[in-house]
């Protein structure tokens, strides 16, 4: 991973360029990064703030497995943004299903997975990831209470390349754990990293919302829920809201 990597001073979306990239044949491991971005979004097309100071990459994929696995990957990029900033900083990043890493009660980084395939052939995928590093509690009050950066946290700016260098290592040997098959070590280790298991959540689906616990999360990352009725719920897409005790 990164071997191309390409890097703008601004772009719209470092998703949109590598997806452009692929379609002309930039090989798997390749990296935009941006200094800022002017159109990030997030899932369901959400915006997200992107200025200077933060890490805005995409890693091309190309991975080999079914494609009911594909979720899998945004686990392992979950992971490893998770693992990178509690080893380079010793913060206590935990994971957000389906796609956001938190310090605390406040979001400092998400995911977003893009696929370009057909039938059950996936010709590629992108992997976009925004890191909020070096960028002030006031430019991020801009999107909401709940968001802080590595920098607010430690209360000094930090340099961004050894994150990203670490970021791209803990993903690189957890992608290839997905190709190898390696499913249920990823699941193990996610559910390891878990902001949410065994406590009370609200999902919020497109089609309802509705409470219960955090159980399980199964081997193709769904998210398991047990609602107040008792029933078990899988929950394949939604936002999940962690309720107070």
């Amino acid at each position: 991973l990164g071997s191309p990597l390409w890097f703008f001073e601004t772009v719209p979306s470092t998703n949109d360029v590598l997806k452009q990239r692929a379609e002309q044949g930039a090989p798997e491991g390749s990296v935009v990064m941006a200094a800022a971005q002017t159109g990030g979004r997030g899932r369901l097309g959400r915006s997200w703030l992107s200025p200077r100071g933060g890490i805005w990459a995409t890693a091309v994929l190309k991975p080999k497995i079914p494609i009911d696995r594909v979720f899998m990957i945004t686990m392992a990029g979950s992971i490893a943004i998770a693992r990178a900033i509690r080893k380079e900083y010793d913060l206590g990043a935990l994971i957000k299903w389906p796609n956001d890493i938190y310090i605390g009660d406040s979001k400092v980084a998400g995911l977003l997975l893009e696929l370009s395939a057909e039938a059950d052939v996936i010709h590629y995928a992108v992997l976009g990831m925004g890191v909020d590093v070096n960028i002030s509690p006031v430019e991020l009050s801009q999107v909401s209470t709940h968001v802080t950066s590595i920098s607010a946290e430690l209360g000094h700016d930090v340099d961004r390349a050894p994150l990203l260098a670490r970021i791209l290592r803990e993903f690189e040997g957890r992608y290839l754990l997905l190709e190898a098959g390696e499913y249920e070590a990823i699941v193990r280790e996610w559910k390891s990293l878990s902001s949410i298991m065994e406590r009370r959540v609200r999902i919020n689906t497109l089609k309802s919302s509705f409470e219960g616990e955090a159980i399980d999360i199964d081997e193709f990352g769904a998210l398991i829920i047990r609602k107040d009725n008792g029933r078990i719920e899988r929950v394949i897409a939604g936002d999940c809201i962690q309720q107070e005790p």
